[in-house]
């Protein structure tokens, strides 16, 4: 019988792919970046292109940064969290912390997601989105009202696969703990 040699056992394949994924946090990171760059932009080309410019559209385009920040935000304790991988040092109340701002991170971009879907739901449509997508306004309350129902669906999956993850990460430091007593 082989012994199956998982990639965290061996130091130098765990070291990869922890190199790997920090990799990865650094390219959403730029992405999140030029995503924030190009809706500031977008915002002051609409405003100048617009003869009908109003105030609303610059809500949506702070909306859309905050709620990039927010994920950009839930990056720094991923990293976090990798450093620990890489020492080794995962099984540690530090870990659970880092995963309850993850989860606090995620609960405000929800509230984002709500707050421009009943803006958009219940509120003028903006002439900022209808112009930047080319759409009629009833179009584009109907494609914030979807996109943001499947945001929330996305949001909420995630969170309950978190609150797993650090109920499964509790249990292993309580068993770590009691085999620390026991030996």
């Amino acid at each position: 019988m082989c012994a199956r040699n998982d990639s965290m056992d061996d130091p130098e394949r765990g070291s990869a792919v922890i190199v790997a994924l920090r990799v990865l946090v650094v390219l959403f990171a730029l992405c999140g970046l030029a995503l924030q760059v190009g809706a500031l932009v977008a915002g002051v080309v609409v405003s100048i292109d617009c003869i009908h410019a109003d105030v609303a559209h610059w809500l949506y385009v702070i909306g859309f940064v905050l709620m990039v920040a927010c994920f950009e935000a839930a990056l720094v304790p991923l990293w976090r969290l990798l450093t620990l991988a890489r020492r080794r040092d995962v099984f540690s109340g530090k870990a659970v912390r880092l995963v309850d701002d993850i989860l606090g991170c995620a609960g405000v971009e929800g509230v984002l997601v709500v707050l421009a879907m009943l803006s958009q739901a219940w509120l003028s449509p903006s002439l900022f989105l209808s112009k930047l997508l080319g759409l009629e306004t009833d179009l584009v309350r109907f494609a914030v009202v979807g996109g943001g129902l499947v945001a929330l669906l996305l949001i909420a999956a995630f969170m309950l696969l978190m609150l797993v993850m650090r109920s499964l990460l509790r249990q292993a430091i309580e068993q770590r703990d009691e085999l620390s007593a026991v030996i």
